[in-house]
């Protein structure tokens, strides 16, 4: 880590983190991981991991691409409680974010998403992701018995959301129409292009990215 704070290109980049933060921590309260490089800032949140990132499934990230006042060389996840925690230590026009003091090691971390070589592989209504992921919300709600643990909520989550979107060829799963309504990427008509790179496919739009990797079973 080259220095303990960022400093953002406005205000305006301070509220959209907090946004995203806030929307991600109501789906997986869990870690966010920030990728610095020059004056970017890509911030990765966890939508739908596998119990064990070797035994197949889906592996959904949400990322958002938030611009910097000044160069930073930075890769590290730290909570988000604690990235909401210094957010709201902040002064309505402050674009200095302070770094949490703790790093966290989220397993999900470790995977190496890809910064290039994708391939545009055409594009997907918006209300056709928002109508697919409430599908989903209420197949979810409907499978799941009363107080499920963890294992079982997983593997529901992981049953559901593998299913793919509806549409000819689109081969995306509902779990990236979750990610994409649950971040508050969809504007109603519009649409999110499609692309793909090897094992792994991004929706995009100019809200945000969802990125899907399909993992291959081990052993």
């Amino acid at each position: 880590m080259a220095s303990d704070a960022v400093i953002f290109d406005d205000s305006n980049s301070v509220s959209d983190l907090a946004n995203f933060i806030s929307r991600a921590k109501t789906i997986e309260d869990d870690a966010a991981q920030f990728v610095a490089r020059n004056t970017a800032l890509a911030v990765y949140v966890p939508v739908l991991v596998p119990s064990d990132l070797g035994q197949g499934g889906y592996t959904i990230l949400g990322m958002r691409v938030h611009r910097l006042a000044q160069p930073a060389d930075l890769k590290a996840s730290y909570s988000l409680a604690s990235i909401q925690d210094r957010l709201a230590r902040m002064g309505e026009s402050t674009v200095d974010f302070a770094l949490p003091p703790v790093e966290e090691n989220p397993k999900w971390a470790g995977i190496s998403v890809p910064v290039s070589g994708w391939e545009d592989a055409g594009a997907v209504a918006n209300d056709m992701l928002t109508s697919s992921a409430q599908n989903g919300i209420d197949a979810v709600a409907q499978a799941l018995p009363e107080n499920p643990g963890l294992p079982v909520l997983v593997q529901i989550r992981q049953r559901i959301w593998a299913a793919d979107v509806p549409g000819e060829d689109l081969k995306i799963p509902m779990g990236s129409a979750f990610a994409m309504h649950a971040l508050g990427f969809l504007a109603p008509g519009g649409q999110s292009r499609i692309f793909r790179n090897g094992s792994w496919t991004r929706l995009s739009n100019e809200r945000g990215h969802v990125l899907v990797r399909k993992a291959s079973l081990l052993g």
